[in-house]
């Protein structure tokens, strides 16, 4: 994770006292943080132009002219998904781009995103085939972690299709981008140059405005950033956003609660399958087995 200086921000004071502590001591929020990443995405569209062209080949005027935030919400619906809704979505001219940032990896995380970009997909579906032909989709994941390189290979960015076994993409209709922002953010704490790109994604990961005025500064995009967060962390109606404790600890029951109910689901599964064993040793039909348990009659064949 994000190596950070320590707030030691005041307690049982007033919320001006704690803005003028943060100002004093140059502690911005991060760009990362739910809220403040909604903001930047929504407000700063040179920045949110400059960053999606480079990400998705799209050209930069076009997204910055056509640019249309969607405020839907995606709740949960299943165990894999987390009661929260997806980070940012924006629509162009034949394409709906979801925005996730993950502060952390999780066990399900891929999971959940797949079930915001798979709602996405049957929204578009429900509009009719032809019109979902269209639309493409895209979901574009801020990576803030270093152990997922396993699944996301050693580049910076990695882009998923579905291909078939012959590397033939299905469809070009859906795109999936995961950006590893933890290898521009090492070549920052290391010293290394940096691309334009490097500093859009350095600029989220910041919490100290010294820094972010020197890594914006002579850049019109990431100046626009920088007076964001500046003007979001001075806004005292924001005071108390930056909370790490509650932070963990809404982290750590994302992962309780991913792994119970990934667990009662299977004890559910083992259970009906309990059952319609129980049904076949009676000789009960399998049709009559099916529409009793929901398992297909393929399914209670294969328990035979």
């Amino acid at each position: 994770m994000i190596k950070k200086r320590i707030k030691n921000i005041p307690k049982n004071v007033s919320n001006e006292k704690i803005r003028e502590y943060m100002i004093s001591n140059n502690f911005i929020y991060e760009g990362t943080l739910d809220s403040v990443f909604k903001s930047i995405m929504g407000g700063c569209l040179l920045y949110l132009g400059d960053l999606i062209s480079k990400l998705t080949g799209l050209d930069k005027e076009f997204i910055i002219k056509n640019f249309k935030e969607q405020n839907v919400e995606y709740k949960i619906s299943n165990a894999l998904e987390r009661k929260k809704v997806s980070d940012f979505i924006f629509k162009l001219p034949g394409y709906i781009i979801n925005l996730e940032c993950n502060r952390g990896y999780w066990d399900g995380l891929i999971e959940r995103n797949d079930a915001y970009f798979g709602k996405l997909k049957g929204e578009l579906l429900s509009k009719g085939e032809e019109y979902s032909k269209k639309i493409k989709v895209i979901q574009i994941n801020f990576d803030i972690f270093d152990n997922f390189e396993e699944c996301l290979g050693k580049e910076n960015i990695s882009k998923f299709y579905m291909k078939n076994n012959e590397n033939i993409i299905e469809t070009k209709t859906s795109e999936k981008i995961h950006i590893d922002m933890m290898k521009s953010y090492n070549k920052y704490l290391n010293g290394e140059e940096l691309t334009k790109l490097d500093k859009e994604l350095v600029i989220l990961m910041l919490d100290d405005y010294l820094e972010i005025k020197k890594i914006a500064e002579g850049d019109d995009e990431l100046m626009e950033v920088s007076k964001r967060l500046y003007e979001l962390t001075d806004n005292i109606d924001n005071i108390g956003l930056y909370d790490p404790e509650k932070r963990r600890k809404e982290e750590e029951a994302l992962k309780i609660e991913y792994h119970s109910n990934i667990a009662r689901e299977q004890g559910i599964e083992q259970g009906t399958k309990s059952i319609a064993k129980s049904m076949l040793s009676k000789k009960m039909e399998i049709p009559l087995i099916s529409e009793i348990t929901g398992l297909s009659k393929k399914q209670i064949i294969n328990l035979m």
